[in-house]
């Protein structure tokens, strides 16, 4: 029963956070806002006054050489490996749970097996995340804020002659909601400021200098989760916590469930073959009943 429960859980634990969390939290893709930052702003722009620059906080023009499908690609590597992996292992778990319920021993003698080699396929996944993906998400969120950047520039009517053509550079759908509204609204009034409201916003939004414009590397500007814009590294967190998730859940949790999974076969393949208690009686004992039976029947006779 308790092998049962056990796998029960494990199945209910990959299907959230597997397969629903991932597929729910999964940010949209900013790879056309990092497109036109690219294309939409002039190399002089990017390199900025020397104290103000987008390729100093960088450390060189994100733009040089940049294949945005390839990083989006890359920054989404550990997310596809991770969900494939649990896939595989969910699939593995509920003919596992099949095999528990009809105390299949001979099923079970492959589904173990099966199942350890699980947590060394999984384990690609934290290396595959910080050697790949995170390198790759930093230069996406890097390349994404710099476009939120230059597009407050735009709405704050600075440096438009640093901009192919700034009504296109703001047509790209942003995920800062605040900012998007502005756009919206920036792009119908064409800078006019025709609406109070809005004229008020973007006077608040432009006060904010450090977001508006090429960026001081000095300043503060640390986003969501602490994440430093101008940073060269997702930090401690970034690069342990893979390897502590892996620890805990497949390492830990997925071998000890294993484990279970491995005893109960053992007692299922140990178990009496019928319903005595000595089990199968040997042939032999059998024979002697049958003739011993037989006699008894003849004296009778």
């Amino acid at each position: 029963m308790g092998t049962a429960i056990g796998t029960a859980m494990y199945i209910g634990f990959l299907l959230l956070f597997g397969i629903v969390l991932p597929m729910a939290l999964t940010p949209p893709s900013t790879v056309e806002q990092a497109k036109m930052f690219c294309a939409g702003t002039t190399p002089a722009y990017r390199l900025g006054d020397g104290i103000n620059s987008f390729n100093l906080c960088h450390g060189s023009d994100i733009c040089s050489d940049a294949d945005w499908d390839a990083v989006q690609a890359d920054a989404m590597a550990a997310t596809t490996h991770g969900m494939i992996m649990d896939i595989l292992c969910l699939l593995l778990m509920i003919g596992t749970m099949v095999l528990i319920v009809k105390r299949h021993a001979g099923g079970l003698k492959i589904a173990w097996k099966l199942l350890a080699v699980m947590p060394l396929l999984v384990f690609i996944n934290p290396i595959l995340q910080v050697a790949v993906s995170n390198p790759a998400w930093m230069k996406m969120n890097a390349a994404t804020e710099f476009y939120n950047m230059a597009a407050r520039d735009i709405v704050c009517g600075k440096n438009l002659d640093q901009f192919a053509d700034p009504v296109k550079f703001l047509s790209i759908k942003t995920t800062d909601e605040t900012l998007q509204n502005l756009k919206n609204g920036w792009s119908a009034d064409l800078g006019s400021g025709d609406s109070v409201n809005l004229a008020d916003d973007i006077a608040k939004m432009c006060k904010e200098v450090k977001w508006v414009g090429a960026p001081d590397p000095t300043d503060d500007l640390k986003k969501t989760w602490g994440q430093d814009v101008c940073a060269d590294s997702p930090g401690a967190l970034g690069s342990v916590f893979p390897f502590l998730a892996w620890i805990v859940f497949y390492l830990g949790l997925l071998s000890y469930l294993i484990f279970n999974i491995w005893s109960f076969k053992e007692e299922l393949a140990g178990a009496p073959k019928d319903d005595t208690e000595m089990g199968a009686r040997p042939a032999v004992a059998v024979a002697t009943a049958v003739a011993t039976a037989s006699c008894s029947g003849a004296i009778w006779i």
